[in-house]
């Protein structure tokens, strides 16, 4: 399994519509932006896509940027670190990433066609697809048939292989034990030969298949191991592929991942504080780092108090002396952000303050509040008509607020800016803390809320922007 952790970074090009633009017109900012790639999306309101590629380790400490945010319609660049690459386009609405093999001045097409995602290349004005998968470069012969009958004879007892932590298959054990080391050793001949005869020819594509054949096959003994439970092996395995070289590369990284996980996340004779507090100095300064780094994250994940999670994030940043690669785990955490029932705010400008403080300026008024996110797609279809019912009300005394709920900074502020409602607009920084979100049942959005001209909550959930309900309860309000 791979573990992936996800980092924000500001957009590297203002915004252009493509349909208005051919392709070629392209060129001369591509020239301007090297070691970059060029997406163009040019579909309707749709939700944003996340771009994200694989890292180093020593990429994220050095502040390197994991992903972006392309809306609908726009354009990036977004930057490689290798001349050829994968990178994932995931639609914010799904879960599993999509997978693109790409190189340094490629333009790429992105459609939304039949509720699908379409991926292309553009090159001399055709689209070539470029979706990328294992079975491009893991070939259909015997001896992979072979390998692959083999590894049923384990999967096939996955679910109850699961369960070897509740209640060890015994049954099946030996089985098992019998045949893992006949397994083991066809995989390994198999994945050998078909390294050795890409590093036969060397070029920048086979040397990336190279490392994605190792990562594959890596994947598929773990997945085994982890069925089969076998101690022997599974150390074999481990001090095989744990090598500095795996941990500096980007596609097997997750090498690591899989041993912590092992070893440490799903250990239960030592709890993931004295994990830390040990130190892993038995690991490189660097490995150590990241187990520590693993360690925290794991905190959240077993829901561990707020205060203890804090208490280690101050001890990671006193001995590294800063938090990275932890940055989203401080957003999970709300960290240096005062516990309150009221809303956490910061503006447009970045100027902090809170909800019960900033509607005071607006005493007087109606306030109409939209709670919305970059991600949300039904709150991104609704904005166009949030415009057409302000403009309705204009000069009517109705102040139109925009809160963002569980969003990230720099998609909340490219969304505000794509939308045009920088204008009181406000992202939520205590969304998962606050007694207001669970008061009032803020599990779903986009919700709407009225407040009269005292700043009293008088309508908790409206109608939205889009309906003619609301437009009456509005001028009902202004003139009671």
């Amino acid at each position: 399994m791979r573990f992936r952790i996800t980092f924000l970074f500001f957009l590297f090009v203002a915004c252009t519509d493509s349909k208005d633009k051919s392709y070629q017109n392209y060129e001369t900012l591509k020239v301007q932006n090297p070691n970059r790639i060029l997406i163009i999306n040019s579909s309707d309101i749709i939700p944003p896509y996340i771009i994200s590629k694989e890292l180093t380790f020593d990429e994220l400490l050095k502040g390197e940027v994991y992903s972006d945010t392309i809306f609908s319609p726009d354009t990036i660049f977004f930057k490689l670190n290798e001349s050829i690459q994968l990178i994932n386009i995931t639609p914010t609405e799904e879960y599993d990433p999509h997978t693109f093999l790409v190189q340094t001045g490629d333009t790429l097409d992105v459609q939304y066609i039949n509720s699908k995602m379409h991926v292309n290349r553009i090159e001399n004005s055709k689209l070539i697809p470029i979706k990328w998968d294992y079975t491009q470069i893991i070939p259909k012969s015997k001896k992979f048939l072979k390998l692959d009958s083999m590894e049923s004879f384990f999967l096939k007892e996955e679910m109850m292989g699961n369960l070897k932590s509740f209640l060890p298959n015994i049954k099946n054990k030996d089985k098992w034990d019998f045949k893992l080391p006949e397994y083991l050793k066809l995989i390994d001949e198999n994945y050998s030969a078909l390294v050795d005869s890409l590093n036969a020819n060397e070029n920048p594509l086979n040397n990336l298949y190279s490392q994605l054949i190792k990562e594959n096959q890596i994947q598929r003994i773990s997945k085994v191991l982890n069925i089969v439970n076998n101690k022997e092996e599974t150390e074999k395995f481990y001090t095989k592929y744990l090598t500095f070289e795996n941990f500096r590369n980007r596609y097997l990284l997750n090498i690591y991942g899989l041993y912590y996980m092992n070893k440490f996340h799903f250990n239960k004779d030592i709890t993931l504080t004295e994990e830390y507090e040990r130190g892993f100095t038995e690991y490189p300064k660097e490995i150590s780092r990241y187990f520590k780094f693993r360690s925290i994250s794991s905190m959240v994940v077993k829901k561990y108090r707020k205060e203890t999670i804090l208490d280690f994030l101050d001890k990671y940043k006193e001995e590294y002396g800063d938090f990275s690669p932890l940055q989203d785990i401080l957003s999970e955490m709300e960290y240096e952000i005062q516990t309150s029932s009221d809303l956490a705010l910061i503006d447009y400008k970045s100027n902090v303050s809170n909800w019960e403080e900033t509607k005071k300026q607006w005493k007087g008024k109606i306030i109409y509040v939209d709670f919305w996110a970059s991600w949300c797609a039904p709150c991104l279809r609704a904005m166009p008509y949030s415009k057409e019912l302000k403009e309705k009300l204009e000069g009517k005394e109705v102040v139109f607020v925009y809160l963002a709920l569980n969003d990230k900074e720099d998609m909340w502020r490219e969304s505000a800016k794509k939308n045009q409602i920088v204008e009181n607009n406000f992202l939520i920084r205590n969304s998962k803390s606050s007694e207001f979100i669970s008061n009032y049942n803020l599990n779903a959005i986009p919700r709407y809320m009225i407040f009269d001209r005292n700043g009293m909550l008088i309508h908790e959930d409206a109608p939205g922007s889009e309906t003619k309900e609301v437009l009456e309860i509005l001028k009902e309000v202004i003139n009671p």
